[in-house]
């Protein structure tokens, strides 16, 4: 008997060892994460010994190395030092914050030319990087990043960048960093280099302190559409470059100019974000009150559920919802502060896309858009606060609203049968009969099953029964759901994109060259392309905003989007530690821009 018991001991203790030396593999610290350790002042990493000759085999954009010399001499530059700080004076430094990750575990910490797209890369490279400039959430002015000065002259926009600006493994920051970058994205196969063609006819690099871009055609912001176009790339990081990137970078992290970068993870469960010891712009006056905490946790979880279980559990510091039924659930939780405040800023176009390619007659179309009762979802859904968008380009302060298309069986019915479907079945789904075989009016719907989402699913299928058309439900892991968009396998799919700052891009979604997770509508069309022509080419704001206006008016004529509901609305519960400075009026998420601080009495929990 006592041997037994001696047995069942052993065999516990070796699966509690096992289970103890899996976790501890499943956590990767900064050495096997590849992420240079941070030093001060190194000298910068050679290019490659063939950087010109690669630079100029590329096709699409002419990139040339000149010297400092070569400078225009009469540039009027520009320095924004007069706008206001984007930190609140009363933070303090210290601390951790855990928030929840929306979607799911990256595949990669690629930062050029991951396969799949990853939602985690907004946090741990877009909002803590230093672009070359950034628009102020305040004022909407432009304000130094990484350049300390810009300047703009017919198509040409010249960035300055600070002497001081550095890589978090110390070495500094130089204008051929750009030209290396847009190599990078061309030879990786990055989406950004389609972009960079479509829009710019050449990047000129200026020794080690001055990028300039020359933008295919004149229009509003030139500064600010110029700087979202470029992105350095750090030489001696890249060194290893070559036809395995994609494996051999799949979780290096890259050296960031900004001041967080990630220092930890947990496969599956979590990323940390840590301070940049002696970040490079930390004293700079614009930036001071920002990037306050000591690091960053994100969780990623299965749902809005279990974000707020882990919150009430103290397992996270933050909440942020736009789902009113969890609000009012949670909105009065002892020990937890609330928020509320309204966004004016670019609003996602939440909705359902109809692939035109797969979908292909309008009349079809124009039936699903009177079939599908958007409102009703709304109200359910929103408790009857939601609000449903007006336009696929609302937020922009530039648009009159659409007359969009409302519910209307008797509408859905006449469209369904100009294209033939006239003759209900069995089941009250309508049928025509083409080429001698029957057609059933089906269509799948794809989608990432959430409490929103399935229950929009839901009123769409219903009331597109009532009209004749059935909907199949195809719920999908996220992963598979975007590979069916990004294929163009999809017929119906609930879809949104965070929206481009400063102004709307239109070509990336509705351009019949689009491709890929932002275009999900599959145009073809000549006189949407004429429009879209239209807002490449103006020349200033009234312009451009008139040629917008319609790109907005075809995609209520083509019939490829259902517009959803508008988030302008924002509700948070958080912990009493953490502070946020007095909102501006733009912020979308109040965690976009690390200017949030904890009180030192909760330090380090």
């Amino acid at each position: 008997m006592m041997k037994r018991v001696w047995w069942v001991l052993l065999l516990l203790l070796a699966a509690v060892g096992s289970i103890g030396w899996w976790a501890v593999q499943s956590v990767q610290t900064a050495p096997e994460l590849g992420i240079a350790q941070e030093e001060e002042n190194l000298p910068p990493a050679s290019y490659p010994a063939d950087f010109a000759e690669r630079l100029g085999r590329l096709r699409g954009v002419n990139i040339v190395l000149s010297s400092e010399w070569e400078i225009p001499k009469n540039l009027v530059w520009r320095s924004g030092k007069n706008e206001p700080p984007l930190g609140d004076s009363r933070a303090v430094r210290g601390g951790t914050v855990r928030l929840a990750s929306p979607g799911p575990y990256p595949d990669n910490l690629l930062v050029f030319g991951s396969p799949t797209p990853q939602f985690l890369h907004a946090n741990i490279f877009e909002r803590v990087e230093m672009p070359l400039i950034e628009q102020h959430p305040a004022t909407r002015h432009p304000i130094p990043g990484v350049a300390e000065a810009w300047a703009v002259q017919g198509r040409t926009v010249y960035f300055r960048l600070h002497p001081a600006a550095r890589y978090s493994n110390g070495r500094p920051m130089r204008a051929g960093d750009y030209a290396l970058g847009a190599l990078l994205r061309a030879e990786v196969g990055d989406a950004g280099w389609e972009t960079l063609c479509r829009v710019a006819g050449e990047l000129r690099v200026y020794g080690d302190s001055v990028v300039a871009l020359t933008l295919r055609e004149e229009g509003p912001l030139p500064e600010l559409r110029a700087s979202g176009l470029l992105h350095a790339a750090e030489p001696g990081f890249y060194a290893e470059v070559g036809g395995d990137y994609a494996e051999r970078y799949a979780w290096r992290v890259p050296p960031t100019t900004g001041a967080y970068s990630v220092r930890r993870v947990e496969k599956g469960r979590m990323v940390e974000l840590r301070r940049v010891r002696h970040w490079w712009a930390e004293d700079l006056p614009q930036r001071r009150g920002t990037c306050n905490v000591d690091s960053v946790q994100y969780y990623f979880l299965t749902d809005e559920a279990q974000a707020w279980e882990f919150l009430l559990r103290g397992k996270l510091d933050l909440v942020q919802t736009r789902h009113i039924a969890s609000w009012h659930r949670y909105e009065h939780t002892p020990g937890l502060e609330r928020m509320e405040y309204d966004t004016d800023t670019p609003q996602p176009p939440y909705g359902v896309a109809l692939n035109a390619r797969t979908i292909p007659e309008l009349a079809v179309r124009r039936g699903l858009l009177a079939a599908l009762d958007m409102d009703r979802a709304i109200a359910l859904i929103f408790r009857g606060e939601g609000r449903r968008l007006q336009s696929f380009f609302e937020g922009y302060g530039m648009l009159p609203s659409q007359k969009i298309q409302q519910y209307d069986p008797v509408r859905a019915r006449q469209c369904f049968a100009r294209a033939g479907f006239s003759t209900p079945g069995d089941d009250g789904i309508l049928r025509r009969v083409r080429d001698g075989r029957e057609e059933k009016l089906s269509f799948r719907f794809c989608y990432v099953p959430s409490e929103k989402v399935s229950t929009l699913v839901e009123v769409l299928r219903e009331s597109a029964r009532a009209c004749g058309a059935e909907i199949v439900a195809e719920p999908l892991p996220w992963q598979l759901c975007a590979q069916q968009v990004r294929e163009g396998k999809h017929e119906l799919t609930f879809w949104a994109t965070v929206p481009a700052e400063p102004l709307p891009k239109p070509g990336r979604y509705f351009s019949s060259t689009a491709r890929g997770d932002e275009a999900p509508f599959g145009l073809t069309g000549a006189e949407m392309d004429a429009a879209l022509r239209e807002c490449d080419q103006a020349t200033d704001l009234p312009s451009f905003a008139a040629a917008l206006e319609k790109v907005d008016r075809l995609i209520c004529e083509l019939a490829v989007w259902v517009p959803g509901w508008r988030e302008d609305r924002v509700r948070v519960l958080h912990a009493p530690h953490l502070h946020f400075p007095k909102l501006p009026g733009r912020y979308y998420d109040v965690t976009d821009n690390p200017t949030f601080w904890c009180t030192p009495e909760r330090r380090g929990r």
